[in-house]
């Protein structure tokens, strides 16, 4: 596709440890957090921590933000209230301080969740529900909420998962999707919305299992990079074989946590780099 036709694909960069950024680029880091999400995204001097993995993750998640120079968290996003991706903030906010909370406002009252709402309270950060149509400047990178639909659209799905805040990134002609945990219903959604067409970067959904990257969805978001957040040997079979044909299928060039390590994809004077930590 002419839009991204410019961006180069070098893998294995800066081997030897993440550093800070470049100026005048966008990061994004899908960090190794083994069965979880995790993505720091890192533009014009400010930074946004999406999801942050099971708790036991936390201390590796702080050590990786400061490895790339952050001391501050200008926006962290729940993009679903699971375990798996809220567990590590606790850590996160004894470590930097925290401006600006955001979450789906899927109505999800478990324990690790309230756990969560406990320490956002005490970190003293604003809290902001994002639906569809919301649009952010993240240090000069365009934010658009794609996902979860909005009240006047019908509002929230059944299933958590499929009420995932999923965040395209715009930056001059590379585009980022960052989607959580988006299932069937989600994905159809996002798909029939005014926001398809190919992806530089994607985050797949709920870490490669076969109820996501419906083909639909792949058809209308078709991505040079995919990068999948999974744990080694972990018991839901993630990624499925399903999942790694279609993406096949679709010609994306596939990065794995389980077998990459962390992933940092950098951005700058269109030129795409992906740097792994393990091979």
């Amino acid at each position: 596709s002419p839009a991204c036709a410019e961006l180069e694909l070098l893998t294995g960069g800066s081997r030897g440890g993440p550093g800070p950024p470049p100026s005048g680029s966008l990061s994004v880091s899908f960090i190794d957090v083994g069965q979880g999400d995790g993505v720091l995204v890192q533009a014009g001097g400010e930074s946004y921590l999406i999801d942050a993995g099971r708790p036991e993750e936390g201390p590796n998640v702080v050590d990786f933000l400061r490895s790339r120079g952050v001391d501050s968290l200008d926006g962290i996003v729940v993009s679903n209230p699971d375990a798996d991706h809220i567990g590590g903030f606790l850590d996160v906010f004894d470590a930097f301080p925290v401006e600006t909370v955001y979450v789906s406002g899927d109505p999800n009252n478990t324990l690790t969740y309230n756990t969560f709402l406990r320490g956002v309270r005490d970190e003293g950060a604003r809290t902001e529900v994002l639906r569809a149509g919301a649009l952010m400047d993240w240090g000069g990178v365009r934010a658009d909420v794609i996902a979860p639909p909005t009240d006047a659209e019908g509002g929230l799905f059944s299933e958590i998962n499929d009420n995932s805040v999923a965040i395209l990134l715009t930056y001059g002609t590379a585009r980022i999707l960052l989607a959580g945990d988006a299932e069937a219903n989600e994905e159809e959604y996002m798909a029939n919305g005014p926001y398809t067409g190919p992806l530089t970067i994607l985050k797949v959904t709920h870490h490669g299992s076969n109820t996501s990257s419906t083909p639909l969805f792949l058809s209308r978001f078709p991505p040079r990079v995919a990068v999948i957040q999974c744990g080694a040997d972990n018991p839901y079979g993630h990624p499925t074989p399903e999942t790694l044909d279609r993406l096949q299928r679709v010609g994306a060039k596939v990065f794995r946590n389980d077998e990459d390590g962390d992933v940092i994809a950098t951005i700058k004077d269109q030129e795409l780099k992906v740097a792994t930590t393990k091979r």
